[in-house]
């Protein structure tokens, strides 16, 4: 006799999986209006701008403690929403439903459990919003600390990489002499490099990690647990539960780190160390090929991701550098950018310990080589 009960739970289950991951995915955001209403970004929204003024509440030009602190503030209601969201999808058994299939595809690949899916996809599209979802997977002992570490090292190289590189595209795509896509198809496929060349160093260390993972039942069984105690017995209290657990790892988790990094970002640009080590780098470049200025682009690029695009596109309207140099290095830009922000946006919020700090910037960089060496082989 089927029981009918656990047919539409089981259903339901995967209906939701189907539909954060389309949240998150952002294959919504182009449809009828009705349609964008179950896309991350749409909902998400943006800040409207000041009077008079292209820019919103936060500003531009200026790296300091006041806009590092207006822009962490302006990342809060993303990290909400996603947790919030989340928090939906383990009401409604999505995780169960991604661990069933993901694991699949995961493990093999990274060696991750299948739900940290959700974590991944949105990692993709918001740096921020993916950092503090894997804190949630660590914390709730869904992947341990080998599994955070390599986690990390996927993240961290090329944040939230689809949203960053198709924010950046109308700065650089009129001086590319490539398909717009290619460089992001390399970069993807370069994280996932990276990340297992984590998981293989991780494993050639035999580094002690915590054993005591929850399996797929013991993960459902805590989790209805928690939620009986908070008094979770709808949609509604699932999503103000993960709200409210957003907003204390945004105070005192993202908030604090954020501020840290740009602090450090604003000491070294003022002390002239961006200028030195472009021109103590411009010989490496030789090695490749290219020419000193592209190695400005990068150490500006390791600073500020959306900088070393612009300084790239300037570069190369003013034919300091060419076309296919600039089409070599821009994986490049993404794979190694903005690694000071990530430190405390991506690192502090996951909770890596300061000891694999070392790794991820060097995994950064190692990416960045390869895909330099993949460009000149195709291009």
């Amino acid at each position: 006799m089927f029981n009918i009960r656990a047919i539409f739970k089981n259903v339901m289950e995967y209906v939701s999986l189907f539909m954060v991951i389309a949240f998150f995915s952002g294959i919504c955001a182009k449809g009828p209006e009705w349609l964008t209403a179950f896309d991350y970004s749409s909902i998400l929204g943006k800040f409207g701008t000041i009077a008079g003024s292209s820019d919103n509440f936060t500003g531009h030009g200026d790296i300091s403690v006041r806009s590092a602190f207006l822009f962490a503030l302006s990342i809060i209601p993303g990290i909400i929403l996603s947790l919030g969201v989340l928090s939906v999808a383990g009401y409604l058994g999505a995780l169960n439903a991604a661990g069933r299939i993901f694991s699949f595809i995961l493990k093999p690949l990274l060696g991750l459990p299948g739900c940290s899916a959700f974590a991944i996809i949105s990692s993709l599209q918001s740096s921020d919003s993916g950092a503090v979802m894997t804190k949630d997977l660590y914390d709730q002992r869904i992947i341990n600390r080998k599994q955070r570490c390599i986690f990390s090292a996927f993240e961290f190289s090329s944040g939230g990489s689809i949203g960053v590189y198709l924010t950046a595209m109308p700065i650089i795509s009129a001086h590319l002499n490539i398909p717009i896509l290619m460089p992001l198809g390399i970069i993807l496929v370069i994280k996932i490099v990276g990340a297992n060349l984590i998981r293989a160093y991780l494993s050639f260390k035999n580094e002690e990690i915590d054993t005591k993972v929850k399996g797929p039942n013991e993960v459902l069984e805590n989790r209805n647990i928690k939620q009986s105690k908070e008094n979770i017995s709808n949609i509604a209290d699932a999503f103000i539960s993960g709200a409210k657990r957003a907003i204390n790892i945004s105070l005192n988790i993202m908030m604090p780190n954020v501020i840290m990094a740009f602090v450090l970002t604003a000491v070294l640009m003022k002390i002239g160390a961006m200028d030195f080590l472009g021109r103590v780098g411009s010989p490496l470049m030789q090695i490749f090929g290219l020419n000193g200025q592209t190695m400005v682009v990068l150490v500006s690029a390791w600073f500020s991701g959306l900088g070393g695009v612009a300084m790239g596109a300037t570069m190369c309207a003013t034919g300091e550098i060419t076309q296919t140099q600039l089409a070599i290095i821009t994986p490049a830009i993404f794979l190694m950018g903005a690694q000071l922000q990530y430190m405390g946006r991506i690192l502090g919020v996951i909770g890596l310990e300061f000891r694999h700090y070392r790794l991820m910037f060097a995994i950064s960089i190692i990416n960045a080589i390869i895909s330099i060496l993949v460009m000149k082989a195709l291009v």
